[in-house]
């Protein structure tokens, strides 16, 4: 256990509370995996909290959580008190939040047994769910009816695919079951969360094999087919979204809530996957059409070719608009305005991707002056 949290857990339990690591933190202490998120439940309210760590920075993300972030020694732990929740009538949020003294009460209220074992401050494990016997079966179990869990919260279903991405494990059964009964639930899930999610999954090798079983829950907001790869070698996740997308549905990434730079980069990433690799020429504006090394990256992992030699040779043919050795004024001083500038930058651009023209001012003024575009 990080010495930062053991020593936030002493002061809570020096004045007399409980308190606990708790849920990703311990799932991955338990698998020898990095962690990053340190979350503490704790029987002590809110002003309790603030009152332990009074002489820490601290900030406190609403009553209507609890949740004070205590910074301890640049370790940001989210200690929250006990809690159970009110119905979840909007599939997603709880009504209404109270808050409660029992430990097991607010361990229930979570998603998965993996995510509700807690750990002391002596590193004794705490569980009530079986969810270590669920890490050694390598099992994504719900706590309780898997029905009840999905319907209070219709994200947790793509939070078990991007646990079973990112571990490699199965879903249990019933689990498994409800989650195809209750997609249609994801409808009520805003798409921010579900692009967050998604983008998620997609960082995890395991990423395609678990699109394509379970393609009806993501065509309930994406179209994508089955997948052919096997195992996604892609480190940017938006370059395996470029890989699974059938069209270029732009009107759905805007949905989704995706910025116009990701569309500009899936959109160049889909016409990449389109070009014939042989042709020098496609090849050059391939990869300047945006950042060079992400398209060659993309390239070398989607043809299964390392391009960096070609690449190499071709670099000096590489060039954007905005590298262009002559300007939109000079360019005007041979007769040009308006739309017809940006149509000879174009073509000039052309012609240097077609290693027929060199990227200097005086080629380029010389070829203007002969030439009628």
């Amino acid at each position: 256990m990080k010495k930062q949290i053991k020593e936030a857990l002493t002061i809570l339990n020096d004045k007399g509370y409980e308190a606990f690591l708790v849920g990703g933190a311990v799932r991955n202490s338990l698998l020898n995996k990095k962690v990053t998120d340190y979350d503490i439940t704790t029987n002590a309210d809110q002003n309790a909290i603030k009152m332990c760590f009074s002489n820490y920075a601290q900030y406190d993300i609403g009553k209507s959580l609890g949740t004070v972030i205590v910074i301890i020694n640049k370790v940001k732990i989210d200690i929250t008190p006990y809690r159970k929740e009110g119905d979840y009538t909007d599939h997603r949020r709880p009504d209404s939040i109270t808050y409660t003294t029992d430990l097991k009460q607010d361990l229930k209220r979570r998603d998965f047994t993996i995510n509700a074992l807690c750990m002391n401050k002596e590193e004794e494990v705490i569980d009530y769910f079986g969810g270590i016997q669920d890490l050694e079966n390598k099992q994504i179990k719900a706590i309780g009816n898997p029905d009840t869990r999905f319907k209070e919260d219709g994200l947790r279903i793509l939070r078990a695919l991007r646990f079973k991405s990112k571990l490699n494990f199965d879903i249990e059964t019933k689990t498994n079951e409800s989650i195809f009964k209750n997609k249609d639930l994801l409808t009520y899930i805003s798409n921010e969360r579900k692009k967050d999610e998604l983008l998620q999954i997609l960082c995890n090798k395991n990423a395609f094999k678990v699109i394509n079983e379970y393609l009806d829950v993501f065509n309930t907001f994406m179209s994508i087919e089955k997948i052919e790869r096997k195992q996604n070698d892609f480190s940017n996740p938006l370059y395996s979204l470029a890989y699974i997308l059938i069209d270029n549905n732009l009107n759905n990434l805007k949905e989704l809530k995706y910025s116009k730079a990701e569309i500009e980069l899936i959109n160049s990433l889909k016409e990449a996957s389109k070009i014939d690799i042989n042709n020098d020429y496609e090849l050059i504006s391939c990869l300047s059409s945006i950042y060079q090394k992400d398209i060659l990256r993309y390239l070398n992992e989607l043809y299964h070719q390392d391009f960096t030699e070609r690449y190499n040779r071709l670099n000096k043919y590489m060039v954007m608009l905005n590298d262009l050795k002559i300007d939109g004024t000079t360019i005007k001083e041979f007769g040009y305005e308006g739309k017809q500038i940006k149509k000879v930058k174009n073509t000039l651009l052309e012609l240097i991707h077609r290693k027929k023209l060199a990227n200097n001012k005086a080629s380029l003024i010389r070829y203007l002056r002969n030439a009628i575009i």
